[in-house]
């Protein structure tokens, strides 16, 4: 007896719940609690209208729930453009910060060191017209690295071509002329030389790091738009959580059954 006692009072509970429910928030029977897709961060509640699952959203803001999946495609094209613009699509924005930052600091760097492999080569072809009447009509960089290594054209012509007869023989005339007026002189033109070579190198260099960059970010957009839909795609199935509360009131063993179950 104490035990039928119970059980009614429990389904009479059940249906005050249920009843206080009905009123207050006008829902049918079945009901959820749901998070908004990830990148909102809001809380909205599902219910069961016309047969169909709709959302209210509850955090003050604007409705998210018709957020779909990001698109890969679109983020990897962003982070291939400009590194860490992937990222801010994806609502990663430190790491799309980050990303962007180094995207700063190579190109910063590049036009530092073009600007000054400028300098370093105005430098050098100044001294060496200064100091050994060099004509820079025409020349090319071979030209300028035989102006620092051999004191003049004859020197070159003799020795220079004995070992390395493929190299170019320069012709008796004006055009082709130098003649260093002292080997100090000659140490500083292939100092600054090899200073404008070297920027121009590192300025090379900082394009590959460039490429790296962005393969980096666009990879790294690629698992964070993953991850984001994963997640979306696993709140997105929740769907609709049914209880049914199956009372035996009468018989030797009076009990109540309670079965919950989801439609997808």
């Amino acid at each position: 007896m104490k035990k039928t006692t119970l059980i009614i009072g429990l389904l009479c509970c059940l249906m005050g719940v249920q009843a206080f429910a009905d009123s207050c928030f006008s829902l049918r029977q079945s009901t959820v609690f749901k998070p908004i897709p990830p990148m909102s961060g809001a809380i909205g509640y599902m219910a069961n209208s016309n047969d169909r699952p709709g959302f209210i959203d509850m955090s003050g803001g604007s409705s998210s729930s018709n957020e779909g999946p990001l698109s890969l495609k679109k983020g990897l094209i962003l982070s291939l453009l400009v590194p860490g613009a992937g990222e801010y699509y994806a609502g990663a924005k430190v790491k799309g910060q980050v990303f962007m930052g180094v995207e700063a600091a190579i190109w910063g760097g590049f036009i530092a060191y073009r600007v000054y492999g400028g300098w370093k080569k105005d430098d050098y072809r100044r001294l060496a017209t200064a100091y050994a009447g060099v004509d820079h009509d025409g020349k090319d960089d071979v030209f300028y690295d035989m102006v620092g290594f051999y004191g003049s054209r004859e020197e070159y012509n003799l020795y220079g071509r004995l070992y390395y007869p493929d190299r170019p023989y320069y012709p008796d005339n004006n055009s082709y002329y130098w003649q260093w007026d002292s080997d100090s002189h000659r140490q500083e033109y292939k100092r600054l030389k090899d200073d404008s070579k070297t920027a121009f190198r590192n300025s090379t260099f900082l394009l590959g790091f460039a490429l790296v960059n962005r393969v980096v970010s666009a990879i790294d957009t690629y698992r964070t738009i993953k991850s984001a839909n994963r997640k979306l795609k696993s709140i997105s199935q929740i769907g609709e959580y049914r209880i049914n509360v199956s009372p035996k009131l009468f018989g030797e063993n009076p009990s109540v059954s309670l079965t919950i179950s989801r439609e997808l």
